[in-house]
């Protein structure tokens, strides 16, 4: 890298789907996850920058292979400097690239592009037995929470995908949660994140009463010493 311009260049248009290898190729039978957390410049004002992430929630009307996407302010009590989150819900893997390459997605881009400071992509097919309903569901009003995983070098890759199978099956043990996917990270610009989790539910207090659950304390207490770092997203999505 020339500079470290250049550098938070390349990683945001990497992030952002502009240097991206092709992700055409892939399983159909699940739908195809897609998140992205957004760091803005210092001195960005606020004002401009809800602005802009309300410019990208309408993408929702403009883009048909969007089947769900999400947009809001993060909450999380450690936001990790991370203002925004996206998480967009596909058909399948190949149709990312087609919201990549809509002109109306590009044309934000380059608002966008100039602004960031940095970005994490978080790209996964769901894991486990249960289907979701992300794409066909309305869940409009309610609060999301999407954590991504970084685990300890050593970790083997097997234990942690058995970790990961473990908190999916949660969806049917906590009433709660009204949709919860996770999955393995395939972003180009995955920052060291090996896993992403999605989970939604009615109103924002229900988070907490999911975090206190004894299944998932049980579940914690098996990943917390394994755990290296994660960034948590907490928001509302916002209207359009």
């Amino acid at each position: 890298m020339k500079s470290r311009r250049h550098f938070i260049k390349v990683s945001g248009l990497a992030a952002l789907g502009i240097n991206r290898k092709s992700n055409a190729a892939g399983p159909v039978e699940k739908p195809f996850i897609h998140g992205f957390n957004f760091k803005f410049k210092r001195g960005v004002p606020d004002r401009e920058i809800a602005s802009l992430m309300k410019q990208l929630a309408a993408l929702k009307g403009k883009i048909p292979v969007l089947k769900e996407f999400f947009i809001g302010k993060n909450i999380a009590r450690r936001t990790h400097g991370y203002q925004y989150g996206e998480i967009a819900v596909f058909d399948m893997k190949g149709d990312l690239m087609r919201y990549e390459k809509h002109p109306e997605h590009q044309k934000l881009v380059r608002k966008i592009l100039p602004r960031l400071e940095i970005g994490n992509g978080m790209d996964f097919f769901p894991i486990g037995a249960s289907k979701t309903k992300l794409g066909s569901a309305n869940f409009k009003g309610h609060f999301v929470h999407a954590f991504n995983f970084k685990f300890k070098p050593g970790v083997s890759e097997e234990e942690i995908a058995e970790l990961m199978h473990e908190l999916a099956g949660l969806k049917e043990k906590i009433p709660v949660l009204k949709e919860l996917v996770v999955g393995k990270n395939e972003a180009h610009w995955h920052r060291g994140f090996q896993y992403g989790q999605i989970s939604i539910f009615e109103k924002k207090e229900d988070l907490l009463a999911y975090d206190k659950h004894p299944e998932h304390q049980k579940l914690v207490r098996k990943v917390v010493p394994k755990l290296a770092g994660g960034n948590a997203m907490d928001f509302i999505p916002i209207d359009a």
